[in-house]
């Protein structure tokens, strides 16, 4: 008598702990994402200092070789709040799409003419907009000034840093100085390229 052999069954794996486990990181990496970052691109003078410049609570005053002035501020919450400030004391009412948009940017440099119709592009659109730079003059009331004051109402503790390009004129720093002190800020930090110290240098 012949013998009853068993039907052969392909192996079979089962893959819902695997999709789920993909679905999760999809899900964390979406969330978690933000739009392509379009800062300027600054080359830094180098120093010798050694002392860091902080990396929470800081607003970030940026001006590239061509003397466009960007600005920034580090948390997404302090964004958001910074631009429903400048709106209010501006009469801009922003959506909460505008504001969301808005915080998620590391820095910006829109005339607030023209900050609105950014926001409303697709996240596509955005990075590839050239940004004019935000005004700022030697009167020390441009929107600079107004940005400064928005983002120290939303976040009395900002420090402030100054990064430069290595090729940036100073009148533009200079503007960029008496915006400042229109603000009654007299101290800030200024952010260079790191370069091996002499022997026998101290910070002291």
């Amino acid at each position: 008598m012949a013998k009853v052999r068993p039907k052969k069954h392909a192996p079979h794996t089962d893959m819902t702990a695997m999709t789920d486990v993909a679905f999760l990181l999809l899900t964390f990496f979406i969330m978690t994402a933000t739009f392509k970052s379009n800062d300027a691109e600054i080359t830094t003078p180098s120093s010798i200092s050694q002392i860091k410049v902080p990396d929470d609570d800081i607003m970030v005053i940026s001006i590239d070789k061509a003397g466009k002035v960007f600005f920034g501020v580090d948390a997404k919450p302090v964004r958001a709040a910074m631009l429903e400030n400048i709106g209010q004391s501006k009469g801009i009412t922003f959506t909460e799409t505008e504001k969301a948009k808005f915080a998620l940017q590391s820095s910006f440099g829109f005339p607030l003419n023209q900050l609105k119709p950014w926001l409303n592009m697709s996240k596509e659109q955005m990075p590839n907009v050239k940004q004019p730079g935000i005004p700022v003059d030697s009167t020390g009331a441009s929107e600079l000034a107004d940005w400064v004051y928005a983002a120290r109402k939303a976040n009395s503790q900002l420090r402030i840093a100054l990064k430069g390009d290595n090729l940036s004129k100073f009148p533009v720093f200079k503007d960029v100085l008496s915006n400042l002190q229109s603000q009654n800020i007299n101290k800030f930090n200024l952010i260079t390229g790191s370069e091996q110290a002499p022997a026998g240098y101290t910070n002291d």
